[in-house]
Parts: C-alpha cells; sequence; structure tokens
C-alpha cells in the first residue's frame, strides 16, 4: 500500500509500527454549531479509510477528539446569553452570576455534540474507537506544558503559557513554509504576552465568568493545539501511524502539534493524510453566503446519505469538492444503476451459490489495486461500475450473477453504501393497478395500459416488462 504523507509531499509505501495493526488520529468536531456537509466529508473519508484497513484483516485503533472548550464554543455560550437576557427582565446572566459563561458553553458543547452524534449515526458513520474531550484531559495537558516549560521549549508570561517557536526545529515542515518568511507581517495582537509573533498558545489566562481550570500559572484554560498532542500520545503511544484531518488544519494547528510534540521529546504521527475541503456551487460555504447545508438539511431533502457518499467518493480525497444540486441528481442515478442490477439478480429462482470466480475476481482485484495507491476511490468506485455493466451483459450466466451480487455487496460495504434490497410491499391499491395493466395488454388495450403505467410513475412505481412477467422498483 502506498499513501501520500502530506509530511513529505510524496506518496510511500505504508509501513505500520505494527503489523497487522494500524493506529489512527483524526482531528474532530470543535462543538459550537450544527455538523454541516463539510464535516460530512473529513469524517465520512476516514471513515472508508478505516473500513478498508479493516477490510484488510488489520486491527484498527481510531481515535477522533471533540473540542468542547475553545473560543468559539464561548463566544456561542455569550451570544445565548446575550439573547437570553434581552428576552428576559432579568440582568444579563454572563455579567450578573459568576460562571454563567462556563455553565452555557457546558450547555453548547453538550448540545452540538449530540448534534454531531446524530448526524453521523444519519450518514451511517461508525464510531470511533476513542473519543475523548478536551475536558477530560486537562490535567495531562497541564503535565504536558510543565514538560515543554522544563525542556526550554515554552515560557509562561503573566498567567498565559507560549510555544516558544524558535526551539522547534524545522518548523514549518508540514505547511511546506519558511518561518523567516512568516513572521514577515506577523503581529502580537493586544493581551498578549509572547516574545515572537509566531509563538503560539499553550496555556490561556482566565477571563472572568469563563471556563477555567487550576494550574501552575494559575486558572485558566489550554489552547487548541495542545489537546492533539495530548491526547494522541496517551492514546496512541508517543509514535503512531497516520495523522488526518481537513487540508484547512495543516497550518498551524498540525504544524503546531508536531512542534510541540517534538519539543516534548516524542516522535509522533508517521503519515499524515489531509482531506480537501468542500465548496458549494465554487463558492465557500457560509451562512452569510445562505448556501450553508446542514447535514441533517441534506437528509431531511435528499432522505439517503448515499448520494452525498457517492459525491464523495468521484473526487480523490485529496482533492476538493464541489456540490452542485445537479451533481446529486447524477448520484441518484449511479445508485439505481446498482440497485436495478441487484433486483435483476433477485428474479434468478436459483440459490446456486456457485460462480465464476475467475470473471468476476477481477474486479475485486482492480477495486483493492486502486484503494492500495493512496485509497483512490474513484477508480475503485468506477471498478464497481464496470462490475454492474459486466454483470448486466451476462445477466443470463447464473453463477456470474449470483458471485457478483455477492462481490458488488461485500465492496459496498467498504463505501459504507446501503445496498440493501427493497421490500415488496406494495399498497394493495397499486398491486391491483399492476394486474389491471397486466390484463389490458392480454386484451391489447395498450391505451389503458399506458395510463396505468403513468399513474403508477406518478407514484413513484416504476414498472419493468420481462419475460417472466411484470416487475416494479421504487423511483429513487
Amino acid at each position: 500500500m502506498k499513501i501520500y504523507n502530506s509530511l513529505t509531499r510524496k506518496k510511500e509505501e505504508f509501513m505500520p509500527i505494527k503489523a497487522g495493526s494500524v493506529g489512527i488520529y483524526v482531528c474532530g468536531p470543535t462543538v459550537y454549531d450544527e455538523p454541516h456537509i463539510g464535516h460530512a466529508r473529513s469524517a465520512y473519508i476516514f471513515d472508508v479509510i478505516r473500513r478498508y484497513f479493516e477490510y484488510k484483516n488489520n486491527k484498527v485503533t481510531f481515535v477522533r477528539n471533540v473540542t468542547d472548550v475553545d473560543d468559539k464554543i464561548i463566544d456561542k455560550a455569550k451570544r445565548e446569553l446575550a439573547v437570553g437576557s434581552r428576552e428576559s427582565p432579568a440582568p444579563a446572566v454572563a455579567t450578573s452570576v459568576p460562571g454563567g459563561v462556563k455553565e452555557k458553553a457546558e450547555e453548547v458543547s453538550k448540545k452540538y455534540l449530540d448534534a454531531y452524534h446524530r448526524d453521523m449515526k444519519l450518514l451511517g458513520i461508525g464510531n470511533p474507537d476513542k473519543e475523548p474531550k478536551a475536558t477530560e484531559y486537562i490535567p495531562k495537558m497541564i503535565q504536558f506544558i510543565g514538560l515543554l516549560i522544563e525542556k526550554k521549549a515554552a515560557y509562561e508570561s503573566g498567567g498565559d503559557v507560549y510555544f516558544d517557536i524558535k526551539k522547534a526545529r524545522g518548523y514549518g515542515k508540514l505547511s511546506n513554509q519558511n518561518p523567516d518568511k512568516m513572521e514577515t507581517g506577523a503581529r502580537i495582537a493586544p493581551g498578549e504576552n509572547k516574545k515572537d509573533p509566531l509563538d503560539f498558545a499553550l496555556w490561556k489566562k482566565a477571563k472572568e465568568g469563563e471556563p477555567s481550570w487550576e494550574s501552575p500559572w494559575g486558572m485558566g484554560r489550554p489552547g487548541w493545539h495542545i489537546e492533539c498532542s495530548v491526547m494522541s500520545s496517551d492514546i496512541l503511544g508517543d509514535e503512531f501511524d497516520i495523522h488526518g484531518g481537513g487540508v484547512d488544519l495543516i497550518f498551524p494547528h498540525h504544524e503546531n502539534e508536531i512542534a510541540q510534540s517534538e519539543g516534548a521529546g516524542k516522535k509522533f504521527a508517521r503519515y499524515w493524510i489531509h482531506n480537501g475541503l468542500l465548496t458549494i456551487n465554487s463558492e465557500k460555504m457560509a451562512k452569510s453566503l445562505g448556501n450553508f447545508i446542514s447535514i441533517r438539511d441534506f437528509i431531511s431533502r435528499y432522505k439517503d446519505p448515499d448520494y452525498l457518499k457517492l459525491l464523495f467518493l468521484n473526487t480523490h480525497y485529496r482533492h476538493p469538492v464541489d456540490y452542485t444540486e445537479e451533481k446529486i441528481s447524477e448520484m441518484k442515478a449511479q445508485k439505481e444503476r446498482m440497485l436495478i442490477l441487484l433486483e435483476k439478480i433477485n428474479r434468478h429462482k436459483t440459490q446456486d451459490t456457485r460462480h465464476k470466480a475467475d470473471e468476476v475476481e477481477k474486479f475485486k482485484v482492480r477495486f483493492e489495486e486502486a484503494m492500495e495507491d493512496d485509497f483512490n476511490m474513484p477508480l475503485a468506485l468506477s471498478s464497481m461500475f464496470d462490475l454492474v455493466n459486466f454483470t448486466n451483459k451476462s445477466i443470463e450466466d447464473v453463477n456470474i450473477v449470483l458471485g457478483s451480487k455477492k462481490t458488488l455487496l461485500e465492496l459496498a460495504q467498504i463505501f459504507g453504501l446501503d445496498l440493501k434490497e427493497e421490500e415488496k410491499d406494495l399498497p394493495a391499491k397499486v398491486g391491483a393497478m399492476i394486474h389491471e395493466r397486466d390484463e389490458a395488454r392480454k386484451k391489447k388495450d395498450y391505451k389503458r395500459s399506458d395510463e396505468i403505467r403513468k399513474a403508477l410513475a406518478d407514484m413513484g412505481v416504476i414498472l419493468e416488462d420481462t419475460k417472466e412477467g411484470t416487475v416494479w422498483r421504487r423511483h429513487i
């Protein structure tokens, strides 16, 4: 297997630390708002990567963290408190009740973590093996920061603690930037007590009413970057196989993770995998632009998460993907091709499970070859449609057909696609209409036959006349 390593900017042979075992750490959600389809792409890509490793008989430990204390969460809590104070004659909680922001921040993070879990379930994306929360790891973060101070890689200043960027060897190697050029134009913001504009916060001094914890440097809370270094090393070890996330996290988040982990004497991740971002009609998704699509809104409209998954599969994971309604219609048609084939296969009366392995196996081999080449999901998906085309041409060969069904369902499972068979639970009225149409055709009353076909189509039922009789399927 070859994986494109963002750190070296080239494909490398994947050699796990322990044969047959893969440790993966992926940056998860900052829980301050509804999950959107951009979040879905990253979650889905790494779910497929995990599924493929498991398909190849690896024991996978998949870790996805949750940032449940952060500036964005605190800002959201303050806004909600401000709205609440305007709607109530009581004084604003944020200013009158100590700890009001902290309590509201906890409420906000729980609400949106629940929403994230709900939406991952709607998408059929599996749970991580470990899901550490930032607030659960604060004591270990404090220990880690203390170690960095001991090693002269960090310093305390006015209740804040900063990482000393001058002590980071090779800083900029992940984002391929020169630190000297990065400093050009960099500024120290008002209230920051750091020595260098590129130094980043490991610990932030507490502000009145906001979430805070005791530390050797006074009350405060951790910076964003430190949590991932601490969680990954605690769960997967000081060196682990794969670190993943969106390409937008390369700098500064992942760059800073490397700096602080190596500053503490840890080897950290061997391979870095980053997925491309999602746009809507070639524009960045934003509520201000009116093109924000939440996962729940997508499912509510289209019902089937596989359309979104197929959109992602049709573009290499490292490349950006553009969402349009026209493309979703194309994805519906792609899924329909697979379902129609499975319905044809299910019409075969025989239960013979023999199949011509050499005829069907080549498609599975091509699927695996594509996935082994930096998880080339578009090419792997095309091998599935090649199998569909081949089987349609060989539909009279029962052995090929049954083998194709088994293979198609097996490969679909790796992609998390739901190809379960439709239940033949037509209402009695629809069944009677099909029977009436059959009788009309026997009498050569084709006008009435066509009228019934159209009426059924309006009800979402598509008919297909075969030599075995009339068969039906629901319109997707």
